[in-house]
């Protein structure tokens, strides 16, 4: 928080905040907690003297305190002029200090936590119940830390909606005090009443859209168990068709003990038309040209078309998407493409057919199977060799961003796997292979830390295979805006040259920062490896390359341009590198 955004109230000086032996969680939470209520009260302008500002302050930290268990702190604070203050104040036994200059004075707290409460006993009333070896997480000897106790609650309400079939549930939880013993018993308390099984399930809204396909989507069955849990799923599952802007339900419980349920929908427009610009120093302009109908014959089958147009780069795709192929979670993709490169000195011309089912296990949770058929015609050497194969992809996604042009927190990670083989004979047989790894941790409100890293190998299917006997085109590289900004596009290679290696491993580490409703800035690093050597410990040629960038934040993704200097710059390779294009780099 700013000072001029306070009306006059002073600022919450985080480096005159000390938290002893080293309570981060408790020191974050103190500050928020400040930040936060000298934020409310200079919106409404509201400048209280200093005995007023301590008072509604010492509440609102007893507030943190109790809520991470420290329920025997003790405050005490002062108030001084700027020139007696005396930091001798804060002897070896304080827990923290803060402090703010208020018109030539200072405001100051000195807290000493006491020990932190733990949990004495766990009960469940109102219901019986087997619970999971994995609850509580709170746990007897644990904390007592409101947190982790809202969160055994949730999961508590979660377990009996799972095998209750409870229309009416309510989970709350009562902590009793036990002083003497420094800790506390936790009692839940359940109220669950009117066992229910699902009913009847309807519609409105759904002109155009087959009511048959929308009923398995909500993978609802007639008579079953009635969960509410079941019923979210069933609203994202609408939503996930994409042909919805608004879903609403209503449930009612008739005589008989079954819920009936009513789906209020609100199309979206079926038809979407999509353009889009890029340009980087290496490629010069692109251009992205996209067409979309999203429910072609009632099912919510899209029809998406595209193409991609580059100085190097060339490619065209038209992609059918049926969802609730065989099972609702089930999407069958079929994606054709078409594709054009020059990279130095050589030419690749691709086509490729490849049916994906992808299997969407829970919100993060995804798996991917399918075929694919490839044909691959490419000049190297100025010699020209054609290619037929047949590959299986099969991966695993993690996700817990649902913006992925713009991920803020969370974790993704993938696991994937790709065995191909010729149908000619003109390859040997071999797999790709990638773990990749992103993190996106916020550092306050509008700071972000991103970081990934990835490692691509391919290996020889069998013994006698050899990964000299595949398409070049299929071979490592990296460099470029997706990969390693400052370097050309595919120009990183075995040994810094552009020629492809059989293991690379990329990484990068960004930090972004929103200024503003629009506007933002980053920093940024870098880095990969492409060799012969799976272990990017031994001796291998990395490239780096640094910059920054500045983004504009539009409803939709950021735009974004970037600067990147390539700090192991070669002959061929420029100062610098520009990129503009949309959404995050990764």
């Amino acid at each position: 928080m700013k000072a001029e955004e306070t009306a006059g109230l002073p600022p919450v000086l985080k480096n005159n905040l000390i938290v002893e032996p080293g309570n981060r969680a408790l020191h974050r939470a103190l500050i928020a907690q400040l930040e936060q209520y000298r934020e409310s009260l200079g919106s409404i302008n509201l400048s209280p003297n200093l005995s007023r500002l301590s008072r509604g302050e010492i509440e609102r930290m007893r507030q943190v305190l109790d809520s991470h268990g420290f329920y025997d702190a003790d405050i005490i604070y002062r108030t001084v002029p700027e020139s007696q203050v005396d930091y001798t104040f804060f002897e070896s036994t304080i827990r923290l200090f803060t402090g703010a200059q208020y018109d030539g004075e200072h405001i100051q707290y000195r807290i000493d936590t006491g020990e932190q409460y733990k949990v004495l006993s766990v009960t469940i009333d109102g219901v019986d119940i087997e619970t999971p070896e994995t609850w509580p997480l709170a746990g007897v000897g644990e904390p007592m830390v409101a947190e982790t106790i809202l969160a055994d609650q949730s999961q508590l309400r979660a377990i009996i909606d799972d095998k209750g079939c409870y229309f009416t549930l309510e989970v709350t939880h009562q902590v009793r005090l036990a002083e003497a013993e420094h800790g506390g018993h936790l009692v839940y308390r359940v109220l669950a009443n009117q066992p229910s099984k699902v009913g009847d399930i309807t519609f409105s809204g759904t002109e155009g859209v087959s009511e048959r396909f929308l009923r398995r989507q909500t993978d609802l069955d007639d008579g079953a168990c009635f969960s509410r849990a079941d019923i979210d799923q069933a609203v994202l599952n609408l939503y996930q068709t994409q042909l919805f802007a608004t879903v609403r339900r209503s449930l009612t419980r008739t005589e008989e003990g079954r819920v009936d349920a009513r789906f209020d929908l609100v199309q979206r427009p079926p038809r979407t038309v999509r353009a889009g610009v890029g340009w980087d120093t290496d490629q010069g302009f692109g251009l992205k040209l996209g067409w979309e109908h999203r429910n072609m014959w009632g099912r919510a089958q899209r029809l998406t078309l595209g193409t991609e147009l580059w100085a190097e780069r060339q490619s065209a795709n038209a992609q059918i998407t049926l969802p609730g192929f065989l099972e609702a979670r089930n999407t069958l993709v079929w994606n054709n493409t078409v594709s054009h490169e020059t990279p130095e000195d050589k030419e690749y011309y691709s086509g490729e057919s490849r049916a994906t089912i992808n299997r969407q296990a829970s919100r993060e949770d995804t798996y991917r199977y399918g075929i694919a058929y490839e044909r691959i015609d490419e000049k190297v050497n100025d010699k020209w060799n054609t290619f037929s194969l047949l590959r299986f992809p099969l991966a695993y996604e993690y996700d817990e961003n649902p913006n992925s042009l713009n991920p803020r927190r969370g974790v993704r990670y993938n696991v994937q796997t790709e065995p191909v083989f010729s149908l000619s004979g003109s390859s040997d047989p071999f797999f790709v292979g990638t773990l990749g790894w992103a993190s996106y941790r916020p550092l306050g409100d509008d700071v972000v830390l991103a970081n990934r890293l990835e490692w691509t190998s391919l290996w020889p299917l069998t013994d006698t295979a050899d990964l000299d006997r595949i398409p070049d085109s299929e071979r490592l590289v990296s460099g470029g805006g997706g990969s390693v900004r400052g370097y050309p596009y595919r120009s990183i290679g075995v040994d810094g040259t552009s020629e492809g290696g059989t293991q690379k491993w990329e990484g990068a580490l960004e930090l972004r920062a929103q200024m503003g409703q629009n506007w933002g800035v980053a920093l940024f690093t870098d880095v990969a490896s492409v060799s012969e050597e799976w272990n990017p410990t031994r001796d291998q040629d990395w490239f780096t390359g640094i910059g920054m960038g500045v983004r504009y934040y539009t409803a939709l993704a950021p735009i974004r341009f970037d600067v990147a200097i390539p700090m192991n710059r070669r002959d061929s390779d420029a100062a610098f590198q520009i990129y503009l294009s949309l959404g995050q780099a990764f």
